[in-house]
């Protein structure tokens, strides 16, 4: 019957009162103030879902978050409404000043939230990928091939990745170290790494600032093999080689994208014209693509390395109608909101409401509504931008608990 009369009610029942907690008089210090209490009830709309309340001052400025996503059970059930206090305090549990305060909230409905795609690292394909921002160095060691990775935050670790594909299999402890000890005796080497058979594979040049190539020397020095660059390729920084098999994995850099290949020679056939020609095939070809900032195109991000371009912050959604108020369907302004826990749907005056993502470390955002009900979430944190959409937005009822006095 209680709960019947929750979600049917068609009178807003709003009871506010404040008081002071009684404590002996002898126990408090000279500066000790007496606790204050805001009780708050309110009717149920008829909507099922998680509550968001807050506390507003008299500007409208949003200055306690009461409730986040808290399901009926965190309430108290009262007299055909639910029940809950406030201390009086912000949300980092200063006291607020005395005056004029008003609560409100929303009833949030089967929102749905979903991933939608990744943009700028091949690292990161699903929700369990680690975040790298850069691949530093390579090794090899007893067969396994080992990257120097530095990850979204800042920490730096140390990846196990397969040799066919380049995924990442596990993380260990960090490796360091020369890896090849001929490096020394080689002029305009950038890096270089024992190969097959006695052989060396290096990352040379042949004047400072010129453009860089790879090449294969044997025991001799005899060049055997030549990868050459030209000017828009990422150029090579870092190379390793297998010493059973004639397969090289190459970290290349440009301003633009940090590139992670695996290398797997086909053949070798000799030109009378061009001397000894290798053909290879892209065992694995990973890029991170620079993101300094991005804009969306057609509903697309792109790369943007000029200032960031306006986009829109927020946008109108309507409610569902209310019966509480007369079947009035409401509006709310929507917002994108961030924090050391992720990423969550928020009202424009910064209530939260629900959840989208726990990706720590973010710092840009956008917004865009492909269709009604539905928006389009973007979020960076320096190594990917993520996708998510959030539909059904339509499911949402609003309410209020009147205005009060604090004192």
């Amino acid at each position: 019957m209680r709960l019947a009369l929750l979600f049917f009610s068609i009178l807003a029942f709003v009871s506010v009162q404040t008081q002071e907690s009684p404590t002996p008089a002898s126990s408090l210090s000279p500066s000790a103030a007496p606790a204050r209490r805001v009780s708050l009830s309110f009717a149920l709309p008829p909507l099922e879902g998680t509550i968001s309340l807050g506390i507003y001052n008299q500007t409208g400025k949003l200055v306690r978050v009461l409730h986040r996503e808290d399901a009926i059970s965190d309430f108290t059930a009262g007299h055909d409404a639910l029940e809950t206090e406030w201390d009086g305090t912000d949300d980092t549990g200063n006291p607020l000043p005395n005056g004029k305060y008003s609560a409100r909230g929303y009833v949030v409905g089967d929102l749905k939230v979903e991933g939608v795609d990744y943009f700028f690292n091949d690292w990161v394909t699903d929700e369990k990928s680690p975040h790298i921002r850069h691949l530093t160095q390579l090794w090899m060691k007893d067969g396994d091939l080992l990257v120097e990775a530095e990850l979204s935050g800042g920490r730096k670790t140390t990846f196990i990745c397969d040799r066919a594909t380049g995924a990442v299999h596990s993380e260990t402890t960090s490796v360091s170290g020369e890896h090849c000890l001929h490096r020394s005796a080689l002029p305009n080497v950038v890096d270089c790494a024992e190969g097959k058979d006695g052989t060396i594979w290096l990352v040379d040049f042949d004047q400072p600032g010129g453009l860089r190539q790879v090449k294969q020397l044997a025991r001799n020095n005899e060049v055997l093999r030549r990868l050459d660059y030209v000017a828009d390729d990422p150029q090579p920084q870092h190379i390793e080689a297998s010493t059973t098999g004639e397969e090289i994995f190459l970290l290349e850099r440009s301003d633009l994208i940090e590139r992670f290949r695996g290398l797997a020679l086909i053949r070798t056939t000799t030109d009378d014209a061009e001397g000894a020609v290798s053909a290879w095939k892209n065992l694995f070809d990973r890029k991170i693509i620079a993101h300094q900032n991005f804009a969306l195109e057609k509903g697309k991000p792109v790369p943007n390395t000029a200032a960031p371009v306006l986009q829109r912050v927020q946008f109108s959604q309507t409610l569902r109608p209310d019966p509480l108020q007369h079947d009035k369907p409401g509006k709310v302004d929507l917002a994108i909101g961030i924090d050391a826990d992720g990423s969550y749907l928020k009202t424009a005056g910064g209530l939260p409401l629900r959840t989208i993502s726990d990706t720590p470390n973010l710092t840009r955002t956008l917004m865009a509504q492909p269709i009604e009900n539905t928006l389009d979430f973007y979020q960076d944190d320096g190594a990917v931008v993520e996708q998510f959409r959030v539909s059904n937005l339509a499911q949402m009822i609003a309410f209020d608990c009147g205005d009060f006095e604090l004192k």
